[in-house]
């Protein structure tokens, strides 16, 4: 809260909601004696990226409902800014949202659903008419005043005829409620109402959503997939009532009620002849004793309701189980009796719901602890497997090694071996050459003594030759006269 616990001229006595972007305050206004609230946003708590569109919105919602008046929308009284801080003062709704009804996990009777739709169509009948466009009704934006009656509140994203705000292709809204042409990003008008109007009544007859899941999942469903009628859940809706509630959801917007009239005009046909049309009127009655006594009302029990929502209204935004029994102790047939049950049946809840929350995360602290182990198991295994791997490597590095060695070796034993053969094959080379030349000077030799010899022969042959020749010539020599006197006998025996 603001430490002055004062924003432009009003005071701020209490807070009554809290955001991702601002806080909710109850405000009182000095100048005309009335209670207010005031929504503030405050700058330094919004994303630089997103502040223009943020305060967009937030001037819109001041414009969209500042346009508009009529008693099932929350009034706007003024806007401005102030330092880090923008704000709206509105109409101060004494009550709850519906969405804290349905949270509560109970199904709302019939008459009860219709009472609240049929308010909520003459709001947005009253709205389309004058050119607004919510485009976010859901429970947690529909107000249930302590009397009853609603208040449709947060404009936020609100579309108006004069508005440049937002374009076609845009996607705003909350996915459980959005239309299909919503979803598209396509130009909308009061029909989205109507289909986002719809979900809200099908919510508050079966305390089902018509579609649940993650927003891709809601908005395949939305635009591809019919609803459970809602019978199905509640076997008290009548088939006419599960028909109109399936025609507020068609996919396309002709399928659908035109107008918010139209939907009103079919709700009622629903409504059986002899059950009472739920009453649209907000009208604040104020009664005197003096009348109450007239009406066979006693004054003591007027006294006693006064004192019943004088102590609702102090502790209706508790979160205390003792403030609810204690009001049902003090009034235990009061007003607001089934809301006061069911508020303590939403703190079981709730209080249910945090303790599963807190066994969830002791359960997730579990999964993580134990997901830790398992990650450090499997640290241990890579790290034991990377060891092995580098002990492998070692092991084929020493096995090379000791390879290489003895390759090394074999090698420096072939060198030696083929040095030794190198040398005997030189050796005996050498002796070959010894052995060639002692037999080449044996065969000079030899051929020496050979030629010696056949020297001797030869002179030896001379020698008898011309010792023959020598002989020849002498006989030659002594045989001339024989062989004259040998020729001449023999011629002479011839001619005789």
């Amino acid at each position: 809260m603001p430490t002055t616990d004062k924003l432009g001229k009003y005071e701020l006595r209490r807070e009554l909601g809290k955001g991702a972007m601002g806080i909710v305050y109850e405000g009182f206004d000095p100048f005309i004696q009335r209670t207010v609230a005031v929504k503030t946003i405050q700058k330094s708590l919004v994303e630089p990226s997103e502040m223009e569109e943020a305060f967009a919105r937030f001037r819109r919602e001041a414009q969209a409902a500042g346009r508009l008046s009529h008693p099932k929308i929350i009034s706007i009284y003024d806007y401005g800014e102030e330092g880090d801080l923008a704000y709206i003062a509105m109409e101060y709704v004494d009550g709850s949202e519906l969405k804290d009804l349905l949270d509560a996990g109970d199904i709302l009777p019939i008459a009860d659903s219709l009472r609240i739709m049929l308010q909520v169509l003459d709001a947005l009948e009253y709205s389309h008419q004058r050119g607004v466009i919510h485009r976010d009704i859901k429970p947690a934006n529909i107000m249930i005043a302590a009397n009853g009656s609603i208040k449709i509140a947060d404009f936020g994203i609100a579309k108006m005829d004069s508005s440049h705000l937002t374009q076609a292709g845009m996607v705003l809204g909350t996915p459980t409620y959005m239309s299909p042409e919503q979803f598209m990003g396509k130009e909308v008008d009061g029909r989205s109402d109507l289909y986002s109007a719809g979900v809200t009544l099908y919510q508050m007859l079966t305390g089902e959503r018509p579609f649940t899941g993650s927003p891709i999942t809601i908005m395949n469903k939305v635009m591809h997939q019919l609803p459970t009628p809602p019978s199905h859940f509640n076997p008290k809706i009548s088939p006419a009532l599960d028909l109109v509630v399936m025609k507020s959801l068609a996919k396309t917007p002709e399928e659908r009620f035109q107008n918010a009239a139209e939907f009103m005009r079919a709700l009622k046909r629903t409504i059986p002849q002899d059950a009472p049309t739920p009453a649209l009127s907000d009208t604040t009655l104020v009664i005197s004793t003096d009348n109450l006594a007239a009406m066979g009302t006693p004054v003591d029990d007027f006294a006693v309701r006064q004192r019943d929502i004088k102590l609702w209204r102090e502790i209706s935004d508790s979160t205390q189980r003792s403030d609810f029994e204690r009001y049902l102790q003090e009034f235990p047939k009061g007003e607001f009796l089934d809301l006061a049950k069911r508020r303590l049946a939403n703190l079981d809840k709730l209080e249910q719901e945090a303790l599963q929350e807190q066994e969830r995360k002791r359960q997730a602290l579990l999964a993580a602890a134990e997901r830790q182990q398992q990650l450090h198991k499997a640290q241990l295994a890579a790290e034991a497997a990377q060891m092995a791997k580098l002990e492998a490597a070692a092991r084929a590095r020493v096995a090379a090694e000791a390879r290489q060695k003895e390759e090394l070796a074999r090698k420096a034993k072939l060198a030696q071996h083929l040095a030794r053969i190198k040398d005997a094959g030189k050796n005996e080379r050498m002796a070959a050459a010894e052995a060639q030349a002692k037999l080449a000077a044996t065969q000079a030799v030899r051929q020496q003594q050979l030629a010696d010899l056949q020297n001797k022969r030869a002179q030896e042959f001379a020698d008898v030759m011309a010792k023959r020749t020598a002989e020849a010539q002498a006989k030659e020599a002594l045989g001339k006269p024989t062989r004259r006197k040998l020729r001449q006998r023999n011629k002479q025996s011839d001619e005789s």
